[in-house]
Protein backbone atom coordinates (compact mmCIF):
# COMPACT_ATOMS: atom_id res chain seq x y z
CA UNK A 1 0.00 0.00 0.00
CA UNK A 2 1.27 3.47 -0.88
CA UNK A 3 1.96 5.87 1.93
CA UNK A 4 0.28 9.20 1.21
CA UNK A 5 1.55 12.51 2.51
CA UNK A 6 -0.69 14.29 5.02
CA UNK A 7 -1.83 16.77 2.35
CA UNK A 8 -2.97 14.03 -0.07
CA UNK A 9 -6.51 12.66 -0.50
CA UNK A 10 -7.60 9.28 -1.95
CA UNK A 11 -8.59 10.92 -5.26
CA UNK A 12 -4.95 11.87 -5.80
CA UNK A 13 -4.00 8.22 -6.33
CA UNK A 14 -6.72 7.82 -8.96
CA UNK A 15 -5.56 11.00 -10.73
CA UNK A 16 -1.92 9.93 -10.77
CA UNK A 17 -2.77 6.42 -11.98
CA UNK A 18 -4.97 7.77 -14.76
CA UNK A 19 -2.35 10.28 -15.93
CA UNK A 20 0.31 7.55 -15.87
CA UNK A 21 -1.83 5.39 -18.15
CA UNK A 22 -3.18 8.16 -20.41
CA UNK A 23 -0.16 10.45 -20.88
CA UNK A 24 -0.85 14.20 -21.17
CA UNK A 25 -4.47 14.97 -20.32
CA UNK A 26 -6.59 17.89 -19.12
CA UNK A 27 -8.37 17.77 -15.75
CA UNK A 28 -11.84 17.50 -17.32
CA UNK A 29 -10.87 14.26 -19.06
CA UNK A 30 -9.24 12.93 -15.91
CA UNK A 31 -12.33 13.76 -13.85
CA UNK A 32 -14.68 12.13 -16.33
CA UNK A 33 -12.63 8.94 -16.30
CA UNK A 34 -12.21 8.66 -12.54
CA UNK A 35 -15.77 9.76 -11.73
CA UNK A 36 -14.76 13.03 -10.07
CA UNK A 37 -16.09 16.55 -10.67
CA UNK A 38 -13.85 18.38 -13.17
CA UNK A 39 -13.43 21.43 -10.90
CA UNK A 40 -12.33 19.27 -7.97
CA UNK A 41 -10.05 17.27 -10.25
CA UNK A 42 -8.48 20.49 -11.52
CA UNK A 43 -7.91 21.67 -7.97
CA UNK A 44 -6.24 18.39 -7.04
CA UNK A 45 -4.12 18.42 -10.23
CA UNK A 46 -2.84 21.89 -9.36
CA UNK A 47 -2.02 20.70 -5.86
CA UNK A 48 -0.21 17.63 -7.21
CA UNK A 49 1.73 19.89 -9.59
CA UNK A 50 2.65 22.19 -6.68
CA UNK A 51 4.14 19.14 -4.98
CA UNK A 52 5.91 18.06 -8.20
CA UNK A 53 3.97 14.83 -8.74
CA UNK A 54 2.40 16.21 -11.93
CA UNK A 55 3.76 18.61 -14.51
CA UNK A 56 1.34 21.27 -15.77
CA UNK A 57 1.84 22.16 -19.41
CA UNK A 58 1.10 25.64 -20.75
CA UNK A 59 -2.04 24.33 -22.48
CA UNK A 60 -3.52 23.10 -19.16
CA UNK A 61 -2.67 19.46 -19.73
CA UNK A 62 -0.95 17.45 -17.02
CA UNK A 63 1.64 14.70 -17.23
CA UNK A 64 3.29 12.51 -14.61
CA UNK A 65 6.69 13.56 -13.27
CA UNK A 66 9.50 11.26 -12.23
CA UNK A 67 8.53 11.90 -8.60
CA UNK A 68 4.93 10.97 -9.41
CA UNK A 69 6.07 7.75 -11.08
CA UNK A 70 8.23 6.93 -8.07
CA UNK A 71 5.24 7.54 -5.78
CA UNK A 72 3.11 5.13 -7.82
CA UNK A 73 5.94 2.57 -7.87
CA UNK A 74 6.34 2.95 -4.09
CA UNK A 75 10.05 3.77 -4.37
CA UNK A 76 10.08 7.11 -2.52
CA UNK A 77 12.14 7.71 0.58
CA UNK A 78 10.15 8.57 3.73
CA UNK A 79 9.29 12.26 3.85
CA UNK A 80 9.94 13.01 0.15
CA UNK A 81 6.30 14.04 -0.37
CA UNK A 82 6.24 16.37 2.61
CA UNK A 83 8.26 19.01 0.76
CA UNK A 84 7.33 20.86 -2.36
Amino acid sequence: MRERADWMVPTDDAILEYVRDAGEVPPAVIGRNIDSHPNYTGQRCRNLADHELLDRKSDGYYSLTELGARYLDETLEPGELETG
